[in-house]
């Protein structure tokens, strides 16, 4: 339960990972030697809700809203004291797996990162650039408990004369009426943080990549981009169930290609893929299973994140005057993770959901001074872009729709 919590804010890592970030509007293009370019790139995003396996949304929170059941109870007293729940149950036709109540949750996100994107073309068809996003985040968490008809009548039932539990009545509604404070004392003596707030800032993954222009005739281009993603930012902390992670605690590397076609008009076709491979590496973990989602150790583990692949193709117009407006499409998917060294029960729950997928729309709209720098009629070339990508369809993914803000000086 608390586990799937901790692993639906994980993937908001991924969502929001920082650039050069495949996006529709990629394209071929790279700076002319000895010129140098930098890019702030800022990215936001609010979330409440994510998908699951089938594409259904569902509250982000949903991890919590379970059922607390007779059973649940029970593994919280004493030997002796569960044994007397359990004959309390048979006597009074209560099953052990009936419900007293449900947990309510209500769980709310934000995410902003800001990536300076350094760059510099080595000759004019070769340019490197490097990234380093800084990331803050915060979730807001209010948790709830409603008991139901089945406690109410428990109750009733140990107050009733035959059975002269009046006590116990009481003891029983009192700790139904205090359930959420009973399950944060269970986490910090399990070793978890308590179900608040959060918040942190700090740096995520930094990428280092190299852009080629192999070719480039009439109005064809095409260009590869290749580097690496190295792990410098923040892991999520397993004690921590609505923490945000800045960082996937392991390398990456991947390659592009992008193809550009001039369609007349001003007008410019942009189709581009990408392949990124996630690394193995290590990690500890909390051992959870299916069953037992709390009350677990560590376990230090071997993982091998799935490989991601994006696509997408865009058309922007770019007129003289400076203009930047476009639309595009991208898809995305990641592979499911592998963990190894762990028991089944709790590999099976640690790649459950880690299979993702998403489409999206995109649409920016800008303006380039560069084409009146080329002409000498401004001094300074730069431009500024806004761009919105709206979520249409996922599974396994936040739902988070992103504001981003691109501002470019060359120099």
């Amino acid at each position: 339960m608390l586990g799937k919590l901790s692993a639906s804010l994980v993937a908001v890592a991924a969502l929001l990972a920082a650039a050069p970030q495949a996006r529709a509007f990629e394209d071929t293009d790279v700076l002319p030697k000895g010129v140098r370019n930098l890019d702030v790139r800022a990215v936001s995003s609010d979330l409440d809700q994510k998908t699951d396996g089938q594409g259904n949304s569902q509250p982000l929170a949903e991890p919590l809203a379970k059922d607390l059941t007779f059973t649940q109870v029970a593994k919280e007293e004493e030997q002796l004291r569960a044994q007397e729940l359990r004959a309390f149950l048979r006597s009074n036709n209560f099953n052990e797996s009936d419900a007293v109540g449900q947990f309510t949750a209500d769980l709310k996100g934000h995410v902003s990162v800001v990536a300076p994107i350094a760059s510099y073309g080595l000759t004019d068809k070769l340019t490197f650039a490097v990234a380093v996003p800084v990331y803050a985040a915060s979730t807001s968490l209010r948790v709830g408990f409603k008991p139901n008809a089945t406690a109410q009548a428990f109750i009733a039932a140990l107050a009733r004369p035959e059975n002269n539990q009046v006590a116990s009545a009481y003891e029983a509604a009192d700790k139904l009426n205090h359930a959420v404070e009973r399950l944060n004392t269970k986490l910090v003596t399990d070793g978890y943080r308590q179900l608040n707030d959060w918040q942190a800032r700090g740096l995520g993954d930094a990428t280092l990549a190299a852009k080629y222009r192999f070719y480039a005739a009439g109005p064809i281009a095409v260009a590869t981009t290749a580097g690496f993603v190295a792990p410098t930012g923040r892991t999520d902390d397993p004690d921590v169930l609505n923490d945000i992670a800045f960082g996937d605690g392991q390398w990456d590397t991947f390659d592009e290609m992008a193809v550009d076609e001039r369609l007349g008009g001003d007008f410019r076709l942009d189709q581009f893929g990408k392949y990124t491979v996630q690394l193995p590496g290590r990690r500890q973990v909390r051992a959870v299973t299916a069953d037992e989602p709390i009350d677990v150790g560590y376990a230090s583990t071997r993982f091998k994140l799935g490989d991601k692949i994006d696509a997408g193709t865009s058309v922007k117009w770019e007129p003289a005057f400076g203009l930047v407006a476009g639309v595009g499409y991208t898809y995305f998917r990641k592979f499911g993770d592998v963990y190894r060294a762990v028991s089944p029960a709790t590999k099976g729950e640690l790649e459950k959901g880690t299979d993702q997928h998403a489409h999206n729309a995109e649409f920016v709209l800008g303006y380039s001074t560069v084409p009146f720098y080329r002409r000498k009629a401004f001094s300074v070339p730069l431009d500024a872009e806004l761009t919105y990508i709206r979520q249409m369809s996922s599974a396994n993914m936040p739902v988070a729709d992103q504001a981003q803000f691109d501002f470019n000086l060359y120099f």
